[in-house]
């Protein structure tokens, strides 16, 4: 019995070491072939609660105002991508001609190219796409109370419901 043990180890050893040689490096020219695919989708069941919000007017007049209970509730799909600079601003030109004319068009492009974004870095951008999600489904945000500080009367509540984000596109990049 103890033979058959014996055996049974050297069988499992020369296997791990078997395994370990199978991995070899790879060189950079090798590694450049190598592809994948980016980005990443989150998706998400929203069930945040803040105890409240407060603004504080700092002025000699003082005085602040206080969002009490609020909560956001629903459902999201988003994805994450690393884009190249073309890739970027391609997408950001698309964006800003739906919403913008042509006058307006060239000064928003300045904006953007101007000293905003190098034009060359690459951009992570956070979409949220339409997903064909139901809009029961969408992120409601309630806000219990709506008070001033020194106060305990309330201007009452306040709900925005089926906050539809689908099609919204955020970009990040560094400066």
């Amino acid at each position: 019995m103890q033979k058959i043990k014996g055996a049974v180890a050297a069988v499992a050893l020369s296997a791990i070491g078997l395994s370990a040689h199978a991995f070899t490096a790879v060189d950079d020219a090798e590694l450049s072939n190598v592809t994948g695919q980016d980005g990443v989708t989150i998706g998400g069941d929203l069930n945040i609660k803040i105890g409240s919000f407060t603004w504080t007017d700092t002025d000699s007049t003082g005085g602040s105002v206080s969002f009490n209970n609020i909560g956001i509730k629903g459902m999201f799909v988003q994805t994450i991508d690393v884009l190249d600079a073309t890739t970027a601003v391609t997408a950001t030109i698309n964006a800003m001609k739906q919403y913008v004319g042509s006058q307006a068009f060239s000064e928003a492009y300045k904006l953007i190219t101007g000293g905003v974004y190098d034009g060359v870095s690459d951009v992570v951008q956070f979409a949220f796409p339409n997903a064909g999600l139901d809009t029961r489904l969408t992120p409601t945000i309630t806000i219990g109370s709506i008070t001033n500080g020194n106060s305990t009367k309330s201007y009452g509540s306040l709900a925005i419901k089926n906050l539809d984000m689908q099609g919204t596109k955020i970009w990040l990049w560094a400066h």
